[in-house]
């Protein structure tokens, strides 16, 4: 196998034989990035994989993670990515549906999930009954299950080549020998495209926090150029402990999940810099892009160039010519596919503005204008004593509302909604509950199933609606 045979080698090839590819609890530089990849490939070729084998990947985020990615895609095998939060009982339903032929567990010294490790074990396991690739993808990724069940994603490598290519056009995106610190998993779609391989694209130097905890993010962004991460990422970086400074910060970049304008205020005021938007799905990638925060939140700013987009009775479409999905019974035949999330778009800029999510098959129109659920959990947020909010529509308007049960009150929290949105824009239910399930990712939850599983707090309708 020679080392320039498979489409992401001159990728690998950027960047000079001493200077620093990523730093983590120490620097590795791009001449070790490239001997690593290479013999992880001879290894796991050793232990049978060809191309056309499929391989799950779970465990300790590390370089040895991204060296084994590397060297699986260079063998040619399709690489199922699973989040490293997931528990035991979530890995094992992805894995039974996906059923791949090997799995690959990473294993560092810490048992706790998402710990980053500079190198940790790599077991290779055959698993029975494993299927080999039914695609040409070369990488599966699952979608976040906010709304239902993780759909299994596959990108082929010209999708993701052309990504790149999208994203290098992009003024803001990191340059040659900026520190980009990727805070989010790089089993994410940004924190692996935008993160990991632009970075290589551009020879830029990789950041990576030693875990998902306040103290750990604001070290790695302390020496950043650029941030690429989550809402919480960045309120956690907003709310920092005193003393924390950003010097060299010319770019934040938020995707993933709805961003709190209150979140957004307070990192500008602290450290001067806007924290920009990056907005996509698991399926396609990037789709729009506000990355120096021109525009603010909810805005999502333009389309990429080279992506298809349109709003159809108020819910945002994407072109997608092939089918994304591996597992999935129903036929595919190509054209446009809905993303569910509630948007419109300013007709004198192009810009894309994010509503909230579609739940069921209503839609959002209402008096002859829009339901903005966003709006709604914004209100709902700014009250003394919620700590979180989701809002599920359109028929009927549910508000499920996080906070202290002896401190919240039905009346109250409905005569704060009138106060600032009117009787059409408030909810028409609302369940209370003293915290909001997340998915392992971190994600908000926003299917109506799960956020009304017995979590405690009573539900509550207003105005004579159905007690759920």
């Amino acid at each position: 196998m020679g080392e320039r045979s498979w489409w992401g080698a001159e990728l690998l090839a950027h960047g000079g034989h001493d200077e620093t590819w990523a730093s983590g609890h120490g620097d590795i530089s791009f001449a070790d990035l490239r001997r690593q990849s290479a013999w992880q490939a001879e290894v796991l070729h050793g232990h049978g994989i060809r191309a056309g084998d499929t391989v799950a990947l779970h465990g300790s985020p590390s370089f040895t993670q991204l060296w084994v990615v590397f060297g699986l895609w260079s063998l040619g095998a399709q690489v199922i990515l699973l989040d490293p939060q997931l528990d035991a009982r979530e890995q094992a339903a992805l894995l039974e549906r996906a059923a791949p032929r090997f799995q690959v567990t990473l294993r560092g010294p810490s048992e706790a999930r998402g710990v980053f490790v500079d190198e940790c074990e790599v077991l290779v396991r055959r698993l029975p009954g494993g299927r080999r690739a039914r695609t040409g993808h070369c990488v599966v990724q699952f979608s976040s299950g906010t709304t239902g069940r993780p759909k299994a994603v596959g990108r082929y490598s010209e999708s993701l080549l052309a990504e790149l290519d999208r994203l290098r056009g992009l003024d803001g995106m990191p340059r040659p020998g900026e520190r980009v610190a990727v805070l989010e998993p790089v089993s994410h779609s940004f924190g692996l495209i935008g993160g990991v391989l632009h970075a290589l694209d551009t020879a830029a130097t990789l950041v990576f926090p030693a875990a998902q905890s306040p103290r750990a993010v604001a070290a790695a962004a302390a020496g950043a150029d650029v941030l690429i991460g989550n809402p919480w990422h960045f309120d956690w970086l907003a709310t920092a402990e005193p003393g924390l400074s950003l010097p060299r910060l010319r770019v934040a970049v938020s995707g993933g999940d709805t961003l709190s304008p209150a979140t957004a205020r307070t990192f500008r005021d602290r450290y001067g810099v806007a924290i920009g938007q990056a907005y996509g799905t698991t399926e396609t990638g990037i789709l729009a892009t506000d990355l120096t925060g021109r525009y603010g939140t909810p805005s999502v700013g333009v389309p990429v160039p080279g992506v298809r987009t349109r709003v159809v009775g108020g819910v945002l479409e994407v072109h997608v010519p092939q089918s994304p999905y591996l597992y999935e019974d129903e036929p595919w035949s190509g054209g446009w596919m809905g993303t569910r999330d509630l948007a419109s778009v300013d007709p004198a800029t192009g810009v894309l503005r994010l509503h909230g999510r579609l739940h069921g098959s209503a839609r959002p129109a209402l008096a002859g204008g829009f339901v903005d659920l966003l709006e709604i959990e914004t209100v709902l947020r700014a009250h003394e004593h919620v700590t979180d909010a989701v809002v599920l529509g359109l028929d009927p308007i549910e508000a499920h509302v996080a906070g202290p049960l002896d401190r919240l009150d039905l009346r109250e929290l409905r005569s704060w909604c009138r106060r600032f949105l009117g009787d059409a824009g408030s909810p028409d239910r609302y369940h209370l509950v003293p915290e909001l399930p997340r998915t392992a990712s971190g994600k908000t939850v926003r299917d109506r199933g799960r956020l009304l599983l017995p979590a405690a707090g009573p539900a509550a309708p207003v105005d004579g609606g159905a007690e759920s």
